[in-house]
């Protein structure tokens, strides 16, 4: 098996959710078999039906604890003691380290939830994404447009999660950190306008060219 990531543990229901995702990002989530995942995990067929009542119940678990801790990284960095814009550029560039450091993670949410699982996974996916678009729109509070655009916050994680999707589909997820002045831009231009987002996104470039 591949790098464990950190929200991940060794227990044997972990190993299995883990090999799923692996197992989708090479083969598709239509291939998938118990006797194969159980290998992958290094646990017995047995061992999985104690755990999981079949291959979609497990990649369902999978999704779920994928889903949580994408939303629990972009959370937790939430500060009263910084803006939102500062926020969301420590939780974007989190998550998109965490994507880099497991591939095989990357491909379950981006691409598997998406376009090859059942429509239970499909939703469970999609109620991760308003969720993230319900945080975006605390960036109302610091607009000074006019006008605020109806369905900006869904439109830029849809628009994130497209990027993300392209990346990963080629085999560049490891490259996803270095776009982060981009998804810093598109995510904050609706709400602080053109210069701010500029602004925001030549920070943020300067300060990936300072890190090691």
């Amino acid at each position: 098996m591949g790098a464990r990531p950190p929200f991940l543990s060794d227990s044997d229901r972990d190993r299995i959710l883990l090999a799923i995702a692996e197992l989708c990002a090479e083969r598709g989530y239509e291939a998938l078999g118990v006797d194969e995942i159980a290998a992958r995990a290094e646990v017995s067929s047995e061992r999985f039906r104690e755990l999981f009542a079949d291959e979609e119940a497990a990649a369902l678990a999978a999704i779920d604890e994928i889903l949580a801790a994408i939303i629990q990284t972009a959370a937790k960095l939430y500060s009263p003691d910084r803006s939102e814009a500062e926020s969301y550029l420590d939780g974007i560039k989190a998550l998109l380290e965490m994507m880099a450091a497991a591939p095989a993670i990357a491909y379950t949410a981006y691409i598997s939830a998406r376009q090859m699982m059942p429509p239970r996974l499909t939703d469970r996916r999609e109620s991760g994404a308003r969720m993230l678009a319900v945080m975006l729109e605390r960036l109302l509070d610091y607009s000074t447009l006019e006008t605020q655009p109806r369905g900006a916050a869904r439109a830029a994680i849809g628009g994130a999660e497209a990027v993300v999707r392209r990346e990963v589909a080629r085999g560049c997820t490891a490259e996803l950190p270095k776009l982060l002045p981009d998804f810093i831009y598109s995510a904050t231009i609706p709400f602080l306008g053109q210069k701010e987002a500029l602004r925001l996104a030549r920070a943020t470039r300067s300060r990936l060219a300072e890190e090691p």
